[in-house]
């Protein structure tokens, strides 16, 4: 439980360092895009605040639809965000593919290009697959964030993380039995 509180406690500061690093940029480009850039962040926040280390993938999903709205708002609308439409009701670590989507957005936006997004299921692996059509990846070592990932998907669900395609990013979410840690 240690483990895990620190690994939490390093995703929220995370998230929240770059949303306000974006604003501070939209303040004097647009005051009213930072106005409602604000709200959006803390509806974002208000929104995966609960102290649950597991949520739904719907609750999830919607957290990443505020995020790219958030972040749309410094990109004027350039990154879109598609959704399987048979995505299975099941739980996973918070803050995982929100973690994935930030990261292509980091790495694999390119300013004049829109930057896609999409999340699939794949059943027989029990694995979301998240890929976009930015810059390749050129490393497969984790940095901070994926590293984090890794290690609560480890301790939460005996599940992990991987690059499964370099040339058109994409990320696979092996989930393992999160079911296993939900109270029900």
């Amino acid at each position: 439980q240690n483990e895990l509180d620190a690994l939490k406690d390093q995703i929220n500061p995370h998230f929240l360092f770059n949303a306000l690093n974006s604003i501070a940029e939209l303040i004097h480009q647009d005051p009213n895009k930072a106005e409602n850039a604000i709200l959006k962040v803390s509806t974002f926040l208000r929104n995966t605040m609960e102290e649950k280390a597991l949520i739904l993938l719907d609750e999830e999903i919607r957290n990443v639809h505020d995020y790219v709205e958030l972040e749309n708002i410094r990109f004027s609308g350039q990154i879109t965000f598609n959704i399987d439409s048979m995505m299975p009701h099941i739980y996973l670590p918070k803050f995982s593919l929100q973690l994935l989507v930030e990261n292509a957005i980091k790495h694999g936006f390119q300013h004049g290009n829109a930057l896609h997004i999409s999340l699939t299921y794949n059943k027989k692996e029990n694995a979301l697959q998240l890929q976009n059509d930015g810059k390749p990846i050129i490393s497969k070592k984790f940095g901070t964030g994926l590293s984090n990932l890794e290690q609560r998907l480890r301790l939460l669900c005996k599940g992990s993380v991987k690059i499964t395609q370099m040339d058109k990013p994409t990320f696979a979410i092996y989930l393992g039995e999160c079911y296993e840690n939900i109270d029900r």
